[in-house]
């Protein structure tokens, strides 16, 4: 069956293909298994998320700080603050805390009282939350597939009213290789020996600069300077590796600009490092002058929220850019299964939006694979977007490619100006590749810019109004058979409407084959002499906003610009738009989503590409 599929579909491209690196596959293989006591003895991490006072108060207080018309504007409040006035009462925390240290469990409650981490022995979480935690071991060969509790957890009634919901008690996580939940979205070419000097100079992120017009605001004497830039992310990466990119690169930097928090402690992994090196190296080069402060932690749902719990709650980083994600259909599955708490959309959105009302701006890659994302984990057969990038509380950044000229089935193809990323003009050469397997197929075929519409979130006010928004055009490519993407022979045109938060916000360029440079060096061996490579990915984008935020952000005396959002579509209706929607129909696709000629927004690139010059004005008038 397999073999038939990849002949229905034929192959990819006439070079290097560009595979996505630190995913895992994901299985579906049924087994038998059965279930055993977890040991008494071995340290559980369990998160409490606590309601907020009002939600009503903080939503419209998120609005009103980045409202020129209100009294708010600007305004933005401290972490300490947003506890008092929008966080759980210290009260409750305080009875909280003293509950489950009768139990001997440890706590940590970050600032903005939002959130609370438990850790202590199995037996003493199952005793305060009143479940039994247990394993399902395969029957076969005796392997713990993962863990999970027996019946939802309970606390005492005088407790459960602040609490909005309890997880973490499952450690089950769906990748068989890697063991990461979260898929990092970075694609890579390497480079040759001989053509690293040439190369590496015309994929530098001067680069970016240019083609999006940043120049002006470091003749102005912009750098990012006492600012700082959070990256949220999984796993380790080498200091060294950046220092020597940005050296390189001619960047001056001081020597002390990197710190790294780990979350609970966490020691961190090498499964994705390429991934924290492309952010941060992206980051540091574009707001040179700026602090770079990493978040890692387990690359679950527990590390992900404590990460962004810190971060928010310590109120250091100025802007976060977050380049790890999933699927909303896996998200799905997982809620199914019982893995991820059916709240989880609603969690997040509640630490983004602190992160606002602390006037912290947050970028989010919408992921690699086109409309189709997370496609590569066999969970989904159609369109999806990607969690966080859903949420309206963030800046969802998408991706472009460059004008280019390829050759394609020996012919030669010139893409002439920058449109939306996606692989679709590179089809006809698919036949005479080779593919490793079936992953390696779908991360080429379905390499594009993340857009759509959500299943999880409605349509925010700030998108309302706006032209594109809820309609789309789209050029339909596939069809899914028995769950499996079948090739068309002729695309459909499509037209229609449709609801949920509509991503991306902006765009810029993200095909590695209009990429960027990095460099890094082997995880286990930090004096080896590295290599060189291209990269690309939303993920590349996403700190590269986050860098030129902070430029901005030298510019405006409250020190910070905030939610973007609700700011920049107001901008995009104004007659000196700073940005430059993508809007042909034709030629400028995500793998579904087109441009919508004469709208300001469509779900290929939402806004489309950003004029620095002109937004850093529109920021700061």
């Amino acid at each position: 069956m397999k073999k038939d599929w990849l002949q229905k579909i034929v192959i990819s491209a006439g070079f290097a293909v560009l595979a996505l690196m630190g995913t895992g596959a994901a299985t579906t293989q049924q087994v038998q298994a059965k279930t055993s006591n977890v040991s008494d003895s071995k340290q559980q991490l369990v998160d409490i998320v606590l309601r907020p006072k009002s939600q009503k108060s903080l939503h419209k207080f998120v609005y009103n700080s980045v409202d020129p018309t209100s009294s708010s504007y600007r305004k933005f409040v401290t972490s300490s603050t947003f506890s008092k006035q929008f966080g759980q009462s210290s009260k409750q925390v305080h009875a909280l805390q003293s509950y489950l240290k009768k139990h001997h469990l440890k706590t940590t409650t970050y600032k903005g009282n939002l959130v609370m981490a438990v850790q202590g022995s199995t037996k003493n979480i199952e005793k305060a939350f009143k479940v039994n935690l247990v394993n399902l071991v395969n029957v076969n060969n005796g392997e713990v597939k993962y863990q999970k509790a027996n019946r939802n957890p309970k606390l005492p009634k005088k407790l459960s009213k602040s609490v909005y919901t309890v997880f973490g008690l499952s450690n089950y996580s769906l990748f068989a290789s890697s063991k990461n939940q979260f898929q990092p979205s970075s694609l890579h070419t390497k480079l040759t020996n001989s053509s690293i000097a040439s190369t590496t100079k015309k994929y530098s992120p001067t680069r970016f600069v240019r083609r999006y017009n940043l120049q002006s605001l470091y003749d102005n004497g912009a750098t990012g300077r006492s600012k700082t830039i959070g990256i949220i992310s999984f796993a380790n990466f080498h200091p060294n590796d950046v220092y020597r990119y940005w050296d390189d690169e001619g960047i001056n930097v001081k020597s002390n600009r990197l710190s790294v928090y780990r979350t609970n402690h966490y020691k961190g992994s090498w499964d994705g490092y390429d991934e924290t090196t492309i952010d941060v190296e992206q980051a540091g080069a574009i707001a040179p002058g700026s602090n770079i402060r990493t978040y890692i932690a387990k690359p679950n749902i527990t590390g992900m929220v404590n990460s962004i719990a810190a971060a928010v709650g310590q109120n250091v980083a100025d802007t976060l850019s977050l380049s790890w994600g999933q699927s909303e259909a896996q998200v799905a599955y997982e809620m199914k299964q019982g893995i991820t708490p059916k709240k989880y959309n609603q969690i997040m959105n509640l630490l983004f939006e602190q992160a606002a009302a602390q006037g912290m701006s947050v970028f989010t890659a919408t992921g690699d694979n086109g409309a189709y994302d997370g496609i590569t984990t066999g969970l989904t057969s159609g369109l999806s977007v990607d969690t966080p990038s859903n949420s309206p509380y963030v800046t969802s950044v998408g991706g472009t490619t460059l004008p280019k000229t390829y050759t394609v089935n020996k012919k030669k193809v010139s893409i002439k100006q920058e449109r939306a990323w996606g692989a679709d003009f590179l089809y006809p050469n698919y036949k005479h590749q080779r593919f490793f397997g079936n992953l390696d197929m779908l991360q080429s075929f379905f390499a594009g810019g993340g857009g759509g519409f959500s299943k999880y979130n409605s349509v925010p006010s700030y998108q309302k109004g706006v032209s594109g928004v809820g309609t789309y055009a789209a050029t339909d490519l596939w069809k899914f058979k028995y769950g499996r993407p079948v090739l068309l022979k002729k695309p459909v045109n499509k037209t229609g409407k449709a609801s949920g938060r509509n991503l991306p916000d902006v765009s810029a360029n993200a095909d590695p084959n209009t990429g960027y440079s990095m460099f890094i060096t082997p995880k286990n061996n930090r004096n080896s002499k590295g290599q060189w490579l291209i990269t690309g990915g939303t993920s590349v984008v996403a700190p590269q906003m986050a860098a030129a935020s902070v430029l901005m952000s030298d510019f405006n005396t409250n020190g910070r610009l905030g939610f973007w959002n609700p700011q920049i579509y107001r901008f995009a209706k104004r007659s000196t738009s700073p940005f430059n929607p993508l809007d042909s129909r034709t030629n400028n696709t995500n793998l579904y989503y087109t441009g919508q000629p004469g709208k300001i927004y469509n779900q290929a690139t939402g806004l489309g590409t950003i004029d620095f010059t002109a937004l850093n004005k529109a920021f700061n008038n």
